[in-house]
Parts: structure tokens; sequence; C-alpha cells
């Protein structure tokens, strides 16, 4: 049996990796088979007070669960890989497996996240950062999916394992980190209190328009912006369309940004109702232009919106309140009714919201450009 391992930060690419590689070797004749980690230390398939769990808290060294679909085996945590020698495969792929010490591809955005995963077991890299370079340190990088042929080939010539693994100590961030959600609900109460801070000693008041669905928010906050003949910093959420039919937002900087960084998405309609959020586009794209917005205190900036989306994306949220305690203006939509986040913008002091309808656009035209002139 050969065991490779490949790991790497989310969506690194490890999963395109791993399944094309379980393709690839599959075609060639090979038996496949694959351990997903998963860090979550309340993580089991096998439910409290279930047949199952009382057969194993009876003292079973192995359960095994049939049905019509699949059969699944249960055993104790074991973290050694002792039992993969019994495993009827001639290729063994671990993903976010990092105690082992067995041949390792580590998949990656950038460098950094390289370095801090490389071991002497490192055998290649793949991954997002193929994009940006072909080698690293001596290392061949591979395109998970254009170069997955080249990859098997070196999965090929890999020694059999030796039984028993050595281990090393898990790496810290890994150790961590968790897939499961409940690592995001502690992001959310660490940034709590730092959120519904309320700033103190200054007259200022940003000014952000709340309202129900296609009122016109944006479309107000823009007639604001033309009609002062402001030049603003900071963001737009703007819609994208594939055939005529709009299939979610994009976050547009409205400074200069890398050649591939801005208009990124942020959400995706993926059916009838049914959309998914992307936070790393705020992780990444929207935190880079807050600090930029930073840099320019004297500049009006633009928040055009906030809402569900930025719920899970606390560097982000921190990077926000940044700039709000130290911008001169910011001018912005909240969504409305869109949880803690939205929230806490809207309660702090130095914010004020107007509800926008049908009825009152007009005048709030007049009133909101009139505050602000006093402002600047």
């Amino acid at each position: 049996m050969k065991i490779c391992t490949i790991v790497g930060v989310r969506k690194s690419g490890k999963t395109t990796t791993v399944t094309g590689l379980i393709k690839e070797l599959k075609k060639r004749g090979y038996r496949v088979g694959t351990v997903k980690s998963v860090f979550c230390p309340e993580f089991s398939l096998d439910t409290s007070d279930s047949n199952t769990w009382r057969h194993r808290e009876a003292g079973a060294d192995l359960v095994c669960v049939k049905g019509k679909k699949e059969t699944d085996i249960l055993l104790p945590a074991d973290s050694s890989g002792d039992f993969y020698e019994k495993l009827p495969v001639d290729f063994l792929l671990l993903e976010g497996e990092y105690e082992l010490c067995v041949p390792r591809i580590i998949c990656a955005h950038k460098d950094a996240e390289v370095q801090e995963r490389l071991t002497e077991e490192t055998i290649a890299v793949a991954g997002r950062l193929a994009g940006e370079t072909k080698t690293y340190g001596g290392l061949r990088v591979y395109h998970s999916v254009e170069e997955i042929h080249e990859l098997a080939d070196l999965l090929e010539i890999l020694p059999e394992a030796g039984f028993p693994l050595r281990k090393r100590p898990m790496f810290q961030k890994a150790a961590a980190f968790c897939q499961c959600g409940c690592h995001k609900a502690e992001k959310k109460l660490a940034h709590k209190k730092k959120l519904t801070a309320h700033p103190a000693g200054t007259d200022r008041k940003h000014i952000f328009l709340t309202g129900e669905k296609g009122v016109g928010k944006s479309t107000l906050l823009n007639r604001i912006v033309e009609k002062l003949g402001i030049v603003p910093v900071g963001y737009q959420t703007l819609p994208y369309e594939i055939g005529g039919v709009q299939k979610g937002f994009y976050l547009h900087s409205l400074m200069p940004m890398g050649e591939y960084e801005n208009d990124s998405p942020i959400l995706i309609r993926t059916g009838k109702g049914r959309k998914t959020a992307i936070p790393e586009t705020f992780e990444t794209l929207g935190t880079a232009v807050m600090r930029k917005v930073k840099d320019m205190p004297e500049k009006t900036a633009l928040i055009d919106e906030l809402g569900k989306a930025e719920a899970e994306a606390p560097g982000f949220q921190e990077a926000l309140f940044s700039c709000l305690d130290t911008q001169s203006l910011v001018l912005g939509v909240l969504q409305k009714k869109t949880g803690v986040f939205t929230q806490a913008v809207a309660e702090r002091s130095d914010v004020e919201v107007y509800e926008v309808t049908e009825k009152n656009r007009e005048l709030l035209l007049d009133e909101i450009c009139k505050k602000v002139k006093g402002f600047l």
C-alpha cells in the first residue's frame, strides 16, 4: 500500500486534488481508499443512545451499520493509522492528515501557506498556487486539474508505506480548525463585544440607508453621491448575469486593486429561492478595500452594501468598524433585519440610519445632501 496525505487551507484545492487522483488512479486499475480528517472535537457519525452507540459503549472493537445504500464501519478514535495496513487498497489518500509522517502534497493559495505546512515528507505542491508559479523551493507545483496525470505518476513511484507509521505533533492551526460550523459561532461570540462597542467623543455621523428589498436604497445612495459631486472610496456590490439571467452578486472596489483581486463573487444563486454566500471574498478583497479606505481618512467612503454575507467574515467586520472609528464620513446601505452585524452598525452612536420608502425617496435626497454638506 502507498499512502499520501493532501493538506492545505480551505478552498485551496485539496478535495479537487484528491478526487482527481482517485479518478486517475482508478483508470490505471488501482484500488483506491480515502480518509478525510475532521478537526471538530465534537464530530461523530454515531449519536448518543443509538443502537450502534450502545454496541460501542458495551465494548465492541468494531461496529458495522448495514443499510440499503451503504455499509459503514465504526472504529474507536485512532490517530496512529495502524488499522490502515489492513485496508484492501493499493493507494490510500488522506485529506487533511497532519500527524502521520507520510508523503505529503500541500495545496495552497500563496507561498506562506506552503511554508507553514512544509515537512521533510513533502513531495509536491498543488492547488490554486499553480496559477502563479510552477516551482516552490525545488518542489514541482501541479495544477490539480490540468496536471493530475503527472501528479498520479509521482504517486506511482512512491515507496510502500512502512508500518507502524511515525507521528508528529498536529499542525497548530489545523488542530484549532473545525469545518462543522461550531468555530463560526465561536468567532461571532469573540467579535460580539468589539462590534457592539459605541464610540464616544465624536460629533460626526456616518449615514446608512435601509429599507425593504427593491425600494431603491442603492439608487438613492448613488444619486446623493452624484448630486454632491463626491468621488468616493470603498466598494459596491453589483449583480452579475449569465445569458441574461441574474446569477448572483460580486464585490467591486472603487479603488485600484491587483489584476486578479477585484470583482470577486459574494453570492451565488444555486436555484429558485436558494443562494450561497461566499464570505471568503469579504475576508480577502473586502478587508483589503477597508484597509485602503482607512489610509485615506479624509475621503468619503461608500459601503454599498452590508448584509448577511459578511456574517462569517470577522476579519472584514473588524476592518469595517475600524474605518467607522476613523473615517471622516461613510455613506452606505444596510440590508434590513439581517443579523447581529448589521444591527451593530446601526446601533453605533456615530451612525445615523434612514429608512427608505417609495414615498420618501425624493425628500430624503435633499435632506441627506443638506446634512452631508454640513459634515463636509
